[in-house]
């Protein structure tokens, strides 16, 4: 699990750093946290062996996505007073977030 976690890491940097904020919503860590949660999806829903699932979901896409860089770029909106765009990033991250995991389950349904 320490090399998925380290290939996360390294492609988690790739992705979210070449993706600019839009309208102040750190766009970057949105993108990590959708594909995260679309692959993760597929990967749980698929037919594949346990050992490359916890591989991939643990390691791998456990420090590709990021919860605590979400809370720290939301928290700074608020912080800086930008109610709504701080509401607006929750509300992105929870609903694409949900929407990648359906995605993957209707796909793999």
């Amino acid at each position: 699990m320490g090399t998925g976690g380290f290939l996360g890491a390294i492609l988690r940097y790739m992705v979210s750093s070449r993706i600019p904020k839009i309208r102040q919503i750190p766009a970057g860590t949105l993108t990590v946290n959708i594909l995260g949660s679309f692959v993760l999806g597929l990967l749980t829903f698929s037919a594949e062996p346990e050992s490359l699932i916890y591989f991939l979901n643990i390691g791998m896409l456990g420090s590709f996505t990021t919860f605590s860089t979400f809370a720290y770029e939301t928290f700074r909106l608020l912080e800086e007073g930008k109610k709504a765009l701080f509401f607006l990033n929750i509300f992105l991250n929870l609903a694409l977030c949900f929407a990648g995991v359906g995605l993957a389950y209707t796909i793999l349904a």
